[in-house]
């Protein structure tokens, strides 16, 4: 992608978003932006395509719940899990599927980082800890105990401060008596951060 074709992109999304999300989110999407261009640069990713995730990678927060949840199980019928059990992270998946549609010859790492950018999962990409991170650490986001220390590790060392992050959000969710998305565990298990016993599957019932 050239510089001009991204700035086509940037234009067109900018323009797209701001019609579909409040005015804080907004803020926080250009917030999301800015770091993780920053995180690309340092780390060795696309800074325009962190710049074109992280644009998308909110798009349907403002959504309805009931119209995320229907978009979620019409593109994901039988992979996910996606119930109100985990409405928090409706929006994420959504939100993959919303910009495919609407940019569908952009790199599936795009719609990959805005697809996990809640739940991370096992192997992820680059772009997807750009993501993750940046969403996490934005400079607009009202400071919280552990944002500080997740800041300074991320910018340290992109896979320690993505394991920080993912195991402070595991403990806030579980601390607050909510479910944690089986796609966190399987995370947390891959990376040997939290050892939590996973349900095997098994044939029955099938």
């Amino acid at each position: 992608m050239d510089y001009q074709e991204y700035l086509r992109y940037r234009n067109d999304i900018l323009e797209w978003i701001g019609g579909r999300l409040k005015k804080s989110r907004y803020q926080h999407t250009l917030g999301v932006e800015q770091t993780a261009v920053t995180l690309a640069r340092k780390f060795g990713a696309d800074p325009n395509l962190a710049s074109l995730a992280a644009l998308l990678h909110d798009n349907a927060k403002n959504l309805d719940l009931e119209q995320q949840l229907a978009i979620c199980k019409k593109s994901f019928p039988k992979k996910y899990n996606l119930t109100m059990d985990y409405a928090n992270i409706l929006h994420a998946f959504a939100g993959a599927v919303e910009a495919r549609n609407r940019y569908s010859l952009l790199p599936e790492e795009v719609f990959s980082s805005i697809c996990y950018h809640t739940t991370g999962r096992p192997e992820m990409t680059l772009m997807d800890k750009i993501i993750y991170c940046a969403d996490f650490i934005e400079p607009g986001r009202p400071s919280f105990e552990g944002l500080s220390e997740a800041r300074k590790l991320v910018y340290e060392n992109l896979d320690e401060g993505l394991l920080y992050i993912m195991t402070h959000t595991f403990r806030f969710v579980a601390g607050k008596g909510k479910k944690v998305h089986p796609l966190t565990l399987e995370a947390l298990d891959y990376y040997h951060v939290i050892k939590i016993p996973l349900k095997k599957k098994t044939n029955k019932g099938q």
